[in-house]
């Protein structure tokens, strides 16, 4: 009877999902046949906006990586109605984002479109390139990029499986065992995670501007990330709360619950990467050395600043006054709103960190969209295919059987 019931409430968010799917599929399909014109009219300007979608989107799925991580270490009762989404992301690593991954390696051995240190000619001129080419080589680059993500999705599928077992097991006591099991493997997960996310970040997003350096940068990062995949699950959960399934989740029979843990967690990412954000900044500024200062340079010219004046207004000061506000935790629309903000200015804040690295005056080319949509649309295709693979809502799950805190 209770697997009947799981059943019937899941049906409605179910089928939605699968009225969703071949629209994402036919965005994804046009998006990369049209990014793929590119390759035969502008190789150089279609392989840099591929490598600006895949940054996003490769980014997006460690965010999910990260919060599976984190919340099978922690063990939080708040994000038991979001883990289902993180997990179907995060097992993306593999297959999807390691094929995606091939044109950017295409790119390095054969057509050097996005990376200046893959030019030989303009090493053999540089001494400080010369002297990074024992790390920014293409060699190093392949297979260090294919291990990160033979790792993660080591972790993804370890925990997918494992989440998996406890849905199976039929018993609150046994899915208890096992959820503490997972506890201390997803901890050392999360240490494993952290080091090799920043050396991949140092390959995909740094080495784009090889001279200039920055030790927040991964940090910079791994929040940003963090925060937008957050901001992706909640934006499916809150529009879905009046379905069956999430709507005594959500709302708690008026009480607050959860929703005040995804504000007060919304909240501190957005504080945290605004911190680490202008961190970076005072240091470059206090430092004043061409090696730091490139990086705000490019940033503040040519059309480039008025991003720039955008970012902090809505990933910063909006947002903290937003989920700040004990109204916006307590009126699920009012939530919905701050996280599709967020989930706005995440685009554009991504596309200020790369695009500016070949483009020294604002642009932004039909490339750029068609891959971002592109590779975007099949994301989604195969995430909400996971998700139609298992219980949308840990099944046996003893947390869920908590009184409202």
């Amino acid at each position: 009877m209770a697997a009947t019931t799981t059943t019937l409430s899941e049906q409605e968010v179910r089928q939605r999902i699968q009225r969703g799917r071949p629209i994402a599929l036919g965005l994804g399909i046009l998006g990369l046949v049209v990014w793929a014109t590119g390759l035969a009219t502008n190789p150089k300007l279609a392989m840099q906006g591929y490598h600006l979608a895949f940054f996003y989107w490769m980014g997006l799925t460690l965010g999910a990586l990260g919060l599976t991580l984190l919340l099978h270490t922690v063990r939080g009762r708040w994000g038991l109605p979001l883990i289902r989404i993180f997990e179907s992301g995060a097992t993306l690593v593999f297959p999807l984002m390691l094929i995606a991954f091939l044109p950017i390696l295409y790119d390095v051995f054969v057509t050097h479109g996005i990376f200046e240190w893959t030019h030989k000619e303009v090493v053999a001129q540089d001494l400080v390139l010369q002297a990074k080419r024992p790390w920014l080589n293409e060699t190093r680059f392949a297979v260090a990029g294919v291990l990160y993500m033979l790792i993660w999705a080591f972790f993804a599928n370890r925990l997918w499986n494992g989440s998996k077992q406890e849905d199976e097991s039929g018993d609150p006591v046994r899915a208890e065992f096992l959820s503490r099991q997972r506890s201390g493997f997803a901890a050392f997960g999360i240490v494993v995670f952290m080091l090799t996310f920043t050396l991949a970040m140092v390959d995909w997003g740094q080495s784009l501007m090889p001279h200039w350096f920055s030790t927040m940068y991964a940090v910079i990062m791994i929040a940003g990330f963090g925060l937008n995949m957050l901001a992706l699950a909640l934006y499916m959960v809150l529009s879905w709360r009046d379905l069956p399934l999430y709507k005594p989740l959500v709302y708690h029979e008026g009480y607050e619950g959860y929703r005040r843990d995804w504000g007060n967690f919304m909240f501190t990412l957005c504080v945290f990467w605004s911190y680490v954000s202008l961190s970076q900044l005072l240091i470059t500024y206090s430092g004043n050395l061409y090696e730091f200062t490139q990086f705000y340079l490019r940033r503040n010219l040519g059309g480039w600043e008025y991003i720039a004046y955008i970012i902090p207004i809505f990933h910063f000061f909006i947002p903290f006054f937003w989920f700040l506000a004990p109204r916006t935790k307590w009126i699920p629309k009012q939530l919905l709103v701050g996280v599709m903000i967020v989930l706005a200015i995440r685009v554009v804040e991504i596309f200020w960190q790369i695009k500016p690295m070949w483009s020294e005056t604002l642009s932004i080319s039909l490339y750029d969209v068609a891959a971002f949509v592109g590779l975007g649309g099949v994301w989604f295709y195969l995430m909400l295919g996971n998700l139609l693979k298992r219980a949308l809502v840990p099944k046996h799950e003893p947390r869920l059987l908590e009184t409202a805190h």
